[in-house]
């Protein structure tokens, strides 16, 4: 099979120096493609071969529509955009605060729009590319107390399968990629908002899931299937259970039941 360098040259990966941003690089650059990839701390990337550094928080840009034409236009053009980045906060919804909701809203969802739309606007005049929107399995199935998480994650799908619809045979193409757990940093970085006995046990079954979950070597084989297809993807990666069958559950379940097996899936009572 003939590799992705073979069709896109330039790739940009938001948060690049860890878990799926940086297994998405090291993908990428085996298949040929020259990869820019961002992070808030870019020493922390390795300089491999057609890696390039770019320092990028999303919540310090104001305008990343401007941020992002800029690079753009001084590399050549990017082939594949992958926007990746985020962060979660875990916490009782009450508790969150105005500061806290829009931060999330900044980093998963306004930031990814800016630059999935600027992207797509360079691309149709190319007639080539690919917008890859990492989104969740959250946005089909939610987690109690990272209600904002799945919400933007949610309106990120949305967002990727409205532009699939604005140009349905031609690219660029769109990706929502939809990761379940994989062993990453999550939890790490994961910010948390000590509260209620729920709150607690919520945190130790994400944390019993992270050391379950699958390698994110699985999630960057996924990718790359996806990304030779060449067309429009909707791509759910990760466990069995996560990938598959939960998948199939949230379509067929009403939410009543889908909120039951989700209180009992995280052991809430």
């Amino acid at each position: 099979m003939p590799k992705l360098g073979d069709a896109y040259a330039r790739a940009l990966i938001t948060g690049a120096s860890s878990g799926l941003g940086l297994a998405f690089s090291k993908a990428l650059i085996a298949e040929g493609v020259e990869v820019w990839g961002t992070s808030r701390n870019p020493e922390a990337l390795d300089r491999a071969d057609n890696l390039n550094p770019v320092l990028l928080d999303l919540l310090e840009v104001q305008d990343l529509t401007d941020w992002f034409l800029k690079l753009d236009e001084s590399v050549g053009g990017f082939d594949v955009v992958i926007n990746n980045a985020g962060f979660a906060v875990l916490g009782d919804s009450a508790s969150l605060g105005s500061s806290r909701i829009q931060s999330q809203l900044k980093v998963l969802l306004e930031g990814p729009l800016a630059i999935g739309t600027a992207a797509v606007s360079k691309m149709r005049k190319r007639n080539q590319g690919c917008v890859v929107n990492v989104s969740s399995v959250a946005a089909d199935m939610w987690i109690p107390y990272l209600s904002v998480y799945s919400a933007v994650k949610a309106g990120l799908s949305a967002f990727s399968q409205s532009l699939m619809l604005e140009s349905p045979t031609k690219p660029p193409w769109i990706i929502d990629f939809k990761p379940g757990d994989y062993q990453t940093s999550f939890n790490k970085n994961l910010k948390r908002i000590e509260g209620s006995t729920d709150v607690e046990k919520m945190w130790d079954q994400l944390e019993a899931h992270m050391a379950g979950s699958a390698e994110v070597s699985l999630a960057a084989r996924d990718l790359v299937v996806s990304l030779k297809k060449f067309r429009h993807d909707t791509q759910y990666s990760g466990t069995f259970v996560q990938s598959k069958v939960a998948t199939v559950l949230s379509r067929l379940l009403p939410n009543v039941m889908k909120r039951k097996l989700l209180r009992r899936y995280y052991h809430l009572p």
